[in-house]
């Protein structure tokens, strides 16, 4: 068996020298690769944390979306419980004020219809004159009067007797009204004297009226009862 040479001593000197230099290439590379292991473990840990934490703001976003959709349902319900209530009062109060008219205008029938039924009315029934005084009939055409009164108005042209305000004038009863020309006022002798007297007087309620008895030119005017005071 031949002896090995220089040449193989160095090749195997060689070759034990690099061993541990593949070793230790072998262990950075192990070393590598579990670092590398962990930054993967730690990627996939923070990839694993976002997802919870993306999942959880997914739950909460859903959370507020059915709580908003909730709120907005609650918001409608709300909107037509409060119409439907607006609707009701406005209907309850127009039937409470289409009531309220409607007995307002059922008592001011029942006083005109009352105010008919009782207003005394006088008419002109006739007169006659002479140079030193006139007459003048009224007819009650209406409901019983009484506290008759009689006022001169504008001027002084004439003198009359007033009224008994105790005595009463009943339907189809005869006013008369007896007077005569102030030859200290007017140059005009009963005959021919104009002149406007206001007849007061009241129906059996209280209620008070005037008519207006004017003379011109031997014509005599009646205005229609008008109610000045109406009792309450």
């Amino acid at each position: 068996m031949a002896e090995p040479s220089i040449t193989d001593w160095i090749s195997s000197i060689g070759t034990l020298i690099g061993i541990p230099t593949a070793a230790w290439g072998i262990i950075k590379l192990f070393r590598k690769n579990k670092e590398q292991e962990r930054k993967l473990n730690s990627l996939e840990s923070l990839a694993t944390a976002q997802n919870e934490v993306v999942l959880k703001m997914g739950e909460q976003i859903e959370e507020l979306s059915r709580q908003t959709s909730e709120f907005q349902y609650q918001t409608e319900l709300m909107k037509e419980a409060n119409e439907i209530t607006r609707l009701s009062l406005e209907i309850q109060n127009k039937n409470y004020l289409k009531s309220a008219e409607t007995e307002a205008q059922k008592l001011e029938l029942q006083k005109i219809e009352r105010l008919s039924a009782i207003k005394p009315h006088f008419t002109f029934s006739g007169g006659s004159s002479n140079p030193s005084g006139f007459t003048v009939r009224l007819l009650n055409k209406g409901n019983t009067a009484k506290e008759i009164s009689l006022k001169l108005i504008g001027n002084e042209f004439i003198s009359f007797r007033q009224i008994d305000p105790t005595k009463e004038f009943d339907k189809n009863e005869k006013l008369e009204i007896n007077g005569n020309a102030n030859p200290e006022k007017t140059y005009f002798n009963s005959n021919q004297v104009p002149f406007e007297l206001e007849l007061t007087f009241s129906d059996i309620d209280g209620n008070k009226y005037q008519q207006i008895l004017s003379r011109k030119q031997n014509s005599y005017k009646v205005s229609n009862p008008e109610l000045t005071d109406e009792k309450k």
